[in-house]
């Protein structure tokens, strides 16, 4: 029955709370920061395989356009054999600041990005929609900020039932302290990044 339990988790949730269940996940320095101006990778290849595995194991990964325009990542698995698993795109972009030349907008189709959004321009709108990139307007609330709830609401109306947050320090701070993550995955390093760090969690 215990294993059942562990089993059948994020089924169980999803069903009694009509929520996707969400993973966290952060990399931090040994001096916790998430950013150097010299160094792209903070932790090794062994917690950069769990981040794909995670990946595989999420129908969806969800990040902010400000991560999307510092990194320009790729937010699929790359681990070998397991690349046509890899999570739908979803970015958190309130005024659609997100970058024509970016990879998301790239390889952008009707099946794997979606963007929701607050406030853009008609020729941004119809350059995204042209690529099949899927846009969804949602409201703001009085801070001028997404309701994550919300959003997580309609991400399970989308039919994605696992999520994967890779944010950056504000999203997964307010992901945490509204008590929206299930679990959690927290990879630090031995090395600290000292004056080249940027954007300290601790």
């Amino acid at each position: 029955k215990k294993k059942g339990k562990i089993f059948y988790k994020s089924y169980l949730f999803n069903k009694i709370n009509k929520l996707p269940f969400v993973t966290g996940k952060l990399a931090v320095s040994k001096d916790d920061f998430i950013y150097s101006n010299k160094k792209k990778r903070i932790t090794n290849e062994y917690s950069d395989n769990i981040t794909q595995f995670l990946r595989y194991r999420n129908d969806s990964i969800l990040i902010s356009s400000k991560t999307l325009n510092i990194d320009n990542p790729k937010l699929n698995c790359r681990l070998h054999g397991l690349s046509s698993f890899s999570p739908k795109r979803i970015i958190l972009d309130r005024k659609l600041s997100i970058k024509n030349n970016s990879f998301i907008c790239s390889t952008a189709n009707s099946k794997n990005t979606i963007i929701f959004y607050n406030n853009g321009s008609i020729s941004k709108i119809n350059r995204l929609t042209k690529k099949g990139i899927k846009l969804i307007k949602v409201p703001v609330n009085k801070t001028n900020f997404f309701d994550l709830k919300l959003i997580l609401s309609k991400i399970y109306s989308l039919g994605c039932r696992n999520l994967l947050v890779e944010g950056g320090k504000n999203l997964t701070n307010s992901f945490l302290s509204n008590n929206l993550c299930n679990q959690f995955y927290l990879f630090k390093s031995s090395n600290k990044f000292g004056s080249s760090g940027k954007l300290n969690v601790s």
